[in-house]
């Protein structure tokens, strides 16, 4: 069964993308969302592709400060352009972390180092995560301080998933000293362990992510007022991070109908109708595209090495050396091979 789910994932996400996709057409009154975008604010809806254009910026130095605790040496302009090819190949393979692999494989940059460089990766995620998380349940604490009436099953999730994400940091210490878990992988997530108790790196990069999530929070709420919902602020710091862990789920390529049936759904309790939730989805996705499409001018226009499927297949395979914190690498592309 594993087998099977291995070889036909993406049919099978393609199929559920497009199956999602025709029943959220067929619940669609066309000439609303037709209305719906004849009245858009185009100046809104650009300014919020332009803001997450900086959060970019924000989120590559976030993983330069990571990566520098690794011993990886590289500009803030590289790590952006590197970052910036990594939204375009989300866009682009039918995963969810192909972006991330592609990210891996520049900064390793055939070191030797893949493994150092793929935690550099996984901490800037985790990072992103939890505080993507925080911001949620800083909504929900807002929304209720502020009188705002929300139904039971929306704080549910909010605080069932921060309650997942505690359970899990938890964990770590515990995976640490399991002996099922091979030595050397206990030796690696020691390191990994070390690294977040680095006082200037973890809280350099979340206050990096805290910037990057408000600065979220604004462009989705722009995107909003671009069609004149009335939305409270606060909400979007629910909304925003919900419907992107739910986008998350390996089921669809892109989040392509979660993030639709989703953002319905969660905006459902403030009395927005299905056709003005599925446009402020769709007019959300477009501007994540947007910014990936940027990307992919980088990629194509950059001077940058050109990453070849076989690159990525191999990636992770070969020799990848430890996860440590080895500075003296040089110039670039000329790295020692980690011990």
């Amino acid at each position: 069964m594993s087998k099977f789910l291995s070889k036909y994932s993406t049919y099978l996400r393609i199929g559920v993308s497009v199956g999602l996709f025709g029943f959220i057409a067929w619940r669609t009154d066309w000439s609303v969302v037709g209305t719906r975008f004849a009245n858009l604010n185009i100046g809104l809806w650009l300014a919020s592709v332009a803001v997450m254009v900086l959060a970019q910026v924000f989120s590559a130095r976030r993983w330069q400060l990571f990566a520098q605790e690794l011993g990886f040496t590289r500009t803030l302009s590289q790590y952006s352009a590197y970052y910036f090819i990594g939204t375009y190949f989300n866009l682009v393979l039918p995963t969810s972390v192909g972006g991330d692999v592609v990210r891996v494989w520049y900064l390793d940059g055939k070191s030797g180092r893949a493994l150092a460089a793929f935690a550099s990766v996984f901490l800037e995620r985790i990072n992103g995560l939890l505080v993507l998380i925080g911001v949620s349940c800083v909504g929900a604490l807002v929304g209720m301080a502020t009188g705002m009436e929300l139904p039971w099953w929306i704080h549910t999730c909010v605080w069932g998933v921060a309650g997942c994400a505690l359970l899990g940091g938890l964990s770590l210490p515990i995976l640490q000293r399991w002996s099922l878990v091979p030595a050397n992988r206990r030796a690696q997530l020691k390191a990994l362990f070390d690294l977040v108790h680095v006082p200037k790196v973890l809280i350099g990069a979340t206050f990096m992510s805290v910037l990057v999530q408000v600065i979220g929070v604004i462009s989705f709420w722009l995107i909003g007022a671009a069609l004149g919902l009335e939305v409270p602020v606060a909400y979007y710091c629910i909304l925003g991070p919900m419907v992107s862990l739910l986008t998350l789920l390996p089921v669809s390529v892109n989040g392509i109908g979660l993030r639709e049936l989703g953002t319905v759904v969660f905006l459902a309790p403030l009395s927005v109708d299905e056709d003005s939730a599925k446009t402020l989805a769709f007019l959300w996705f477009a501007a994540s595209v947007s910014v990936s499409l940027l990307g992919g001018l980088v990629y194509l226009f950059g001077a940058y090495p050109k990453a070849s499927t076989t690159n990525l297949a191999n990636e992770g395979t070969d020799d990848n050396g430890s996860v440590d914190r080895d500075t003296d690498q040089g110039r670039e592309r000329e790295y020692k091979q980690a011990a």
